[in-house]
């Protein structure tokens, strides 16, 4: 066979495995497209951002990186500014990352061994809870992961320049989408690099075209981040960086390891389980090349990290940005435990997944109508507030994402602008509105006018602050607000 040439996967009842496979994600994303539309209520804050940050397409929007903000604003340009469009997105990505994550392991193994396995990732809070609940550019982390896993496992199987050149467009989506997403090029290169036969793989010189594809994909955002560092570091602070002398364990290290306990304990409890209920069926050694390289680019990339979060005295760390790590670590260890299960551990797996789907629907209902939530907040009160203080037409209104996008979702003609800095130093307008929901003093709130660039923040007058108290559609409690109005002198 010439290397040029397409192997067949590893011979199954593939037909009706895929079949159930992709109506079982379809239906399930479906299904979560339709429970956001019935819950309705608030935006989320992410969600809320991309009403803010979605301003036509552009090279860079923020300190996010810019592959969701151009899906997204094509869809608004379809569906308009919606709760469907951005539910439909979000949930595309999900089911793209299970079925891209199927196809890339059919390249190894048989369609039931990769339809177990990709559904283990169902299993890690972050993709099956909080990417539903909240989530959006970490909803295309995940899809461009398993885009990567897709055309690397088939390069590497058919040594075909067509799949290395797929390998470069993931890597180059991949880098427009998540900064953490480059652990996942690094991770699979240097573990592939360790096992034999699959390191003459990566020694051709057709591998080359993969790093040239992502280099030309990402050349125009990463100009443009050069160019605009304030805009594109404004959340490096999310990290803590200590800029003095740190102690010998930076507060970081402890939250590195929580937060992949927190992202791999149901994983590896369910495994564990599935093991002790098959551990007396033989090994498969057809998924031992394949699962080895995957639990090697989680250990890569897992030393790497604590390197990182050490050496770099990382105060803070999000269990989400571990995802890169994690999802590697829970391929591998469910490549090597689903040939081997036995029927009553195929039924109990199958069984948690189930359970785990009916807790997240049920959790994601509760959580709209929980005490206090985000989504149940009324906005309602706080447009009409505004328009009640008959501000000039051209008012720049500069808030939070949350506010500013649940408050542009019912005015969308209004210009609102999010409180990140730099990001109305482009603003003309000489009358601005601050809202805060932290009960901040009329001082600190006119200094988030020169935080955010308006150009006229040193020279305006700002009148008396006041503040409004938003309801909550369940519940007695309420939001406060702090709204400041200023005007150029």
């Amino acid at each position: 066979m010439s290397s040029d040439s397409l192997p067949s996967p590893v011979p199954a009842n593939t037909g009706r495995t895929t079949r159930l496979f992709f109506l079982i994600i379809t239906a399930y994303f479906a299904g979560q497209v339709i429970l956001r539309l019935l819950l309705g209520g608030a935006l989320e804050t992410d969600e809320a951002e991309m009403l803010l940050m979605t301003p036509g397409f552009r090279w860079g929007y923020g300190p996010q990186l810019p592959l969701y903000n151009w899906i997204q604003t094509g869809l608004f340009s379809i569906f308009g500014e919606t709760l469907f469009a951005l539910s439909l997105l979000k949930n595309m990505l999900l089911w793209a990352t299970y079925a891209l994550l199927f196809l890339g392991l059919r390249a190894y193994v048989s369609a039931r061994v990769a339809a177990l396995t990709a559904l283990s990732l169902f299993l890690i809070p972050d993709i099956a809870w909080e990417a539903e609940r909240a989530t959006t550019h970490s909803n295309m982390l995940l899809a461009t992961i398993s885009a990567s896993f897709a055309a690397f496992l088939w390069a590497l199987k058919t040594r075909n320049w067509r799949y290395w050149a797929l390998f470069g467009l993931a890597m180059g989506l991949g880098g427009i989408a998540k900064y953490n997403f480059w652990a996942i090029p690094t991770g699979l290169t240097l573990a592939a690099l360790t096992l034999a036969p699959l390191r003459s793989a990566l020694l051709s010189p057709r591998i080359l075209i993969s790093p040239v594809l992502a280099l030309a994909i990402v050349a125009g955002p990463y100009l443009w981040m050069a160019n605009n560092p304030d805009l594109a570091l404004s959340s490096v602070g999310k990290m803590a960086i200590s800029e003095q002398v740190s102690p010998l364990v930076p507060e970081g290290v402890p939250l590195y390891f929580q937060g992949l306990f927190i992202l791999l304990l149901l994983p590896m409890l369910v495994s564990a389980l599935m093991w002790l209920a098959s551990r007396h069926r033989p090994m498969q050694s057809g998924t031992r090349e394949i699962s080895t390289l995957f639990l090697r680019a989680g250990a890569i990339l897992a030393i790497i990290g604590l390197a990182i979060v050490w050496l770099a005295d990382v105060g803070h760390v999000t269990p989400r940005w571990l995802l890169p790590i994690v999802i590697p670590i829970v391929i591998g260890v469910f490549l090597r435990l689903t040939p081997r299960l036995s029927p009553l551990a195929m039924r109990g797996y199958l069984g948690a997944l189930v359970l785990f789907a009916l807790l997240v629907c049920t959790g994601l209902t509760l959580d709209r109508y929980k005490d206090n939530a985000r989504r149940d907040l009324d906005f309602a009160p706080l447009a009409q507030a505004i328009e009640e203080m008959a501000l000039p037409e051209d008012t720049l209104i500069v808030t939070d994402f949350y506010i500013g996008g649940n408050l542009a979702r019912l005015r969308p003609d209004w210009t609102i602008r999010s409180d990140l800095p730099a990001s109305a130093r482009s603003e003309t307008a000489v009358h601005i509105l601050l809202i805060s929901r932290a009960l901040q003093t009329d001082a600190q709130l006119q200094r988030l006018a020169t935080q955010v660039g308006w150009p006229h923040a040193a020279q305006a007058i700002y009148d008396s602050g006041e503040q409004i108290a938003l309801p909550f559609h369940h519940g007695d409690r309420s939001q406060p607000l702090r709204l400041l109005y200023g005007a150029m002198e």
